[in-house]
């Protein structure tokens, strides 16, 4: 009777063990997905953000908030280049916000051959 104790007991550590093993791999596997890029259409004369848009960030941040984010801005589209900076400027200002709010840090970029009035978050 002893030994058939010793051997459930053996067995239910066995099972246990494994379930932490497969927990801890299963964890590690879903932290190293990539992340998918987040993708933000703007009307050109928009500066701040519409509250899908809003929404749509802060999930982002949520679901990917360990990630060192990379933002891609893409140029206003308006006739006037400095009007078109200053409206890119912001729109990194009202990411920012939102950004800042759950600490994450965030590196842009500008990238002038991208689509007028884009831009992409995307894991660095």
């Amino acid at each position: 009777m002893k030994r058939f104790r010793s051997i459930v007991m053996r067995v239910i550590l066995l099972i246990i063990c494994l379930s932490l093993l497969n927990g801890c791999l299963s964890t590690s596997a879903n932290r190293d997905a990539a992340v998918q890029p987040l993708e933000l259409f703007f009307s050109p004369e928009q500066t701040t953000l519409t509250a899908k848009q809003q929404q749509a960030l802060q999930q982002f941040f949520t679901t990917y908030s360990y990630h060192q984010l990379e933002v891609s801005i893409g140029p206003a589209d308006l006739s006037d280049r400095f009007q078109a900076l200053l409206q890119g400027q912001k729109r990194i200002a009202a990411i920012e916000q939102l950004s800042q709010q759950k600490q994450i840090p965030l590196h842009f970029t500008f990238t002038p051959q991208q689509t007028a009035d884009t831009l992409i978050i995307r894991q660095r």
